[in-house]
C-alpha cells in the first residue's frame, strides 16, 4: 500500500474517533471511490491492517452499505497467498469498514508509472501470481471485477504479488455515471462482455488481465483515449493491436498470451487463471532461454553455482547487519530481537534438497541450471534479490571466481592480528524524505557530477528502483579529484555500490546506502605496512648501528647487536602503529561517505528551493537511461 501524501485530517478524524479503543488510526494509504484506505493497528492482536472505510456519502445509503459489508465478508473467505486477506468486515458508530493484511510495499501501477515498461520476466512473474489468484477465487464463484494494476500490490522484500479488493467492486458498476480519475483508471482494463454490461464470469478478469500485460511490457495501453465512453466501445467493439506491434521486443511467445487474452469472445481466451498461469509458465521459460542465450550461459559448473550460493549469502547477511545497526542507533540498545544471519552450507543444503524433492537436478557430471540454482538459494532462506545480485555479479567478470575465493586462513589471520579489526565491508545510510524515484535522479547528477566524478560501471541484480545495485568507479587523484582520497588510496577500493530502499510502509521515503569491500584492499595495506615496517626497520638499524660504532669507539664494542636491536625495535613500533592507523582510515573514509550521502541531500533541498536547474547531461551518458535525467 502507498502513502497518501494529502492526508486529510478532518475526514480522518471522525473515523480515529469512532474506531478508537479497537483500531489505532495511524495514516492514510491511499483512496478511491468506494472508500478510503487507512494504515491502523488492531489494538486487540497488536498488527498492523489496513481499514478500508466506506465514505459517509455511500454510509447513508442502507442498500450500499450492506452490499459493501456483504461483499467484504464474501472477499474473507478468500485464503489464498496472492490475496490480501479480509480479517473483519463491520460497522461501528455509523462507520462501514473492513479490516484487511496490510502489505508493505508498492502497486503494480505505481511500479509502471516510475519505470515505463518492465523487464519481460518481472512482468510474468506477476501476471502469473495474479492468475493463480484470480484461479482460486473463480472456482468459488467470485468474480473480481476491477482487475488494474493499483489493485496488485508488490510486497516490499519478497517480491511477491497479492490482489486486493476482491468481491469489493460492485456488481452493477456503470462506470458512465461518472468521470473521474477512478473511473477513467477502470474503463482502461474492461472486457468488452462488461462494458456492454453483460454477464460476467472469470474470463472477463483474465481480458483485464491482459490489458494490464500489454501496459507492463510496451508501456501503453490497448485502447487510449481521454473520454470513458470512447475507451469502452473500443473495448467493445475494436480489435487490439498485437503486443509485437507495439512493443517489438517482447518474446514471441508472451506476446501470444498476451493477445490470447485479449479476444473479443471469451471462449476465444483462456479457460480460467490456472490455463493462463501455465500458458505464462512456459512462456518464462521462453524468455529466460532467451535471456540465457544472450550472455552465452545455460547453466553454471559446479563451482560457479557455489560461488553464487556464497555470494548471495554474504550479501543477505551484510543486509541484515547494515540493518541491525540502524536499529541499534535508533534505539539505542545492544540487545535486539534480530535474527542473525549464520553462514549456510549450500553444499550440504543442495544435496539434501537434491535427495528430497529433486529441487537441484544436474544437467550433467558438472553443471546446475540457473532455475535450480536460485530454487537451492532460496530454500535455503536466501531471497532472490541476492541470488540476482551474486548471478550478475558473476556474469559481469569472467574471473569472478578466482576473485571471489574466500582469503586463506593464514592471510585472514594476519589481516585481524595486524589491523586487530575482522571488519570487510563498510557501509553507510541516509534517509532522504521524498520517493525512491525523485532521490534516484538527484542521486545520479550529484554523484556523477564535480566534485565527485564518479563513473557509473554496471547495474546489478537489476534496476536501482527493484532493489538492483549501482556500481561506480572511483576518480584518481591525477585526475585533480580529492573527494575519495582515503576510500581510493588509504583502504585501497577501487569501486563502491550503492542502493536505494523504499522506507517501510510509505513510498513518500526511502533511503541510500553505499556500500565498499574492504577485502580487495587488505592484501595491498598489508604489503603497504610490511614496506614501511622494512624500511623503518633498515633506518632504525643504521641508526642502531650508528650508535653501535660509537659505543665501539668509547668501549670497543661489536655494532651488530645495536643495528639488530634497533631495527627490530622500529620495525616492531611501526607494525603495532599499523592497526590505529587502518582504523583510522576507515573513519576518514566513512567520513566521505558521509559527505557524499550528504550532498545528495543538499542537492535535493536546492531543487526544492530554486527548481531543478540542473544543466542536461552530456550525450551519450550512461546515466541518462538509468536515472531517468
Amino acid at each position: 500500500m502507498s502513502l497518501h501524501a494529502d492526508s486529510a485530517p478532518g475526514e480522518v478524524a471522525p473515523v480515529r474517533s469512532a474506531l478508537r479503543g479497537q483500531y489505532e488510526i495511524q495514516r492514510e494509504l491511499g483512496r478511491g471511490g468506494m472508500g478510503i484506505v487507512l494504515l491502523a493497528r488492531d489494538e486487540r492482536l497488536d498488527r498492523l491492517v489496513a481499514l478500508k472505510v466506506l465514505p459517509p456519502q455511500f454510509a447513508e445509503q442502507a442498500e450500499t452499505k450492506e452490499r459493501f459489508l456483504r461483499e467484504a465478508r464474501m472477499a474473507a473467505q478468500l485464503s489464498h497467498p496472492n490475496i490480501v486477506p479480509v480479517y473483519r468486515a463491520d460497522e461501528i458508530n455509523g462507520f462501514a469498514f473492513f479490516a484487511m493484511g496490510f502489505v508493505d510495499g508498492e502497486t503494480l501501477g505505481e511500479r509502471i508509472r516510475d519505470r515505463g515498461a518492465l523487464p519481460a520476466a518481472d512482468v510474468v512473474r506477476v501476471l502469473r501470481e495474479v492468475a493463480w489468484a484470480l484461479a482460486y477465487a473463480h472456482a468459488r464463484g467470485i468474480v473480481h471485477r476491477d482487475v488494474k494494476p493499483d489493485n496488485i500490490l508488490i510486497e516490499r522484500g519478497t517480491g511477491r504479488s497479492v490482489v486486493t479488493d476482491f468481491g469489493i467492486a460492485r456488481s452493477d458498476f456503470n462506470p458512465s455515471l461518472t468521470q473521474d480519475g477512478h473511473v477513467l483508471g477502470t474503463v482502461h482494463f474492461m472486457s468488452p462482455e462488461q462494458a456492454s454490461g453483460e454477464p460476467l464470469d472469470g474470463r472477463s478478469d483474465l481480458y483485464a488481465l491482459g490489458c494490464i500485460g500489454f501496459l507492463a511490457l510496451s508501456g501503453r495501453l490497448p485502447f487510449e483515449g481521454s473520454a470513458p465512453q470512447a475507451i469502452l466501445v473500443a473495448h467493445a467493439t475494436k480489435e487490439p493491436p498485437s503486443l509485437r506491434s507495439v512493443a517489438p521486443s517482447v518474446p514471441p511467445t508472451l506476446a501470444a498470451v498476451i493477445d490470447q487474452c485479449l479476444r473479443k469472445r471469451a471462449d476465444e481466451r483462456f479457460a480460467n487463471g490456472e490455463e493462463l498461469a501455465d500458458a505464462l509458465g512456459k512462456a518464462l521459460d521462453a524468455v529466460e532461454s532467451a535471456a540465457r542465450d544472450d550472455t552465452g550461459q545455460t547453466a553454471l559448473s559446479s563451482d560457479e553455482a557455489m560461488l553464487v550460493w556464497r555470494r548471495a549469502a554474504e550479501l543477505q547477511a551484510e543486509a541484515a547487519a547494515r540493518l541491525e545497526s540502524r536499529m541499534r542507533a535508533v534505539s539505542g540498545t545492544k540487545e535486539l530481537g534480530t535474527t542473525s544471519m549464520a553462514p549456510v552450507d549450500m553444499q550440504n543444503n543442495a544435496t539434501a534438497s537434491d535427495q528430497r524433492d529433486g529441487t537441484v537436478t544436474p544437467l550433467q557430471t558438472d553443471a546446475y541450471r540457473l532455475r535450480d540454482v536460485e530454487a537451492a538459494a532460496m530454500e535455503a532462506g536466501i531471497s532472490q534479490r541476492y541470488v540476482a545480485l551474486a548471478l550478475d555479479e558473476l556474469r559481469a567478470s569472467p574471473n569472478a571466481i578466482q576473485r571471489a575465493q574466500p582469503m586463506p586462513q593464514w592471510k585472514e589471520t594476519l589481516a585481524t592480528r595486524l589491523f586487530g579489526t575482522t571488519q570487510r565491508t563498510l557501509s553507510v545510510t541516509r534517509r532522504y524524505a521524498a520517493s525512491p524515484r525523485a532521490v534516484l535522479q538527484v542521486l545520479g547528477r550529484s554523484l556523477q557530477g564535480a566534485p565527485w566524478s564518479l563513473s557509473l560501471r554496471d547495474t546489478l541484480g537489476g534496476h536501482p528502483l527493484d532493489g538492483g545495485v549501482l556500481v561506480f568507479d572511483l576518480p584518481a587523484m591525477l585526475d585533480g579529484n580529492y573527494k575519495w582520497t582515503w576510500t581510493r588510496y588509504g583502504l585501497y577500493v577501487p569501486e563502491l555500490r550503492v542502493s536505494l530502499s523504499a522506507a517501510p510502509g510509505t513510498a513518500k521515503a526511502c533511503e541510500v546506502t553505499i556500500q565498499v569491500d574492504l577485502r580487495k584492499g587488505l592484501m595491498p595495506n598489508i604489503a603497504g605496512y610490511g614496506m614501511i615496517a622494512s624500511g623503518g626497520g633498515a633506518f632504525g638499524g643504521l641508526v642502531g648501528a650508528v650508535i653501535g660504532k660509537k659505543a665501539l669507539l668509547l668501549a670497543g664494542a661489536a655494532i651488530g647487536g645495536p643495528a639488530l636491536v634497533g631495527a627490530l625495535l622500529t620495525g616492531v613500533a611501526l607494525l603495532a602503529c599499523a592497526g590505529p592507523l587502518y582504523r583510522w582510515e576507515i573513519r576518514k573514509t566513512e567520513g566521505e561517505l558521509q559527505a557524499a550521502l550528504a550532498a545528495i541531500d543538499v542537492a535535493m533541498r536546492s531543487i526544492d528551493i530554486f527548481g531543478d536547474a540542473s544543466p542536461p547531461p552530456r550525450q551519450g551518458s550512461s546515466g541518462v537511461e538509468m536515472f531517468g535525467f
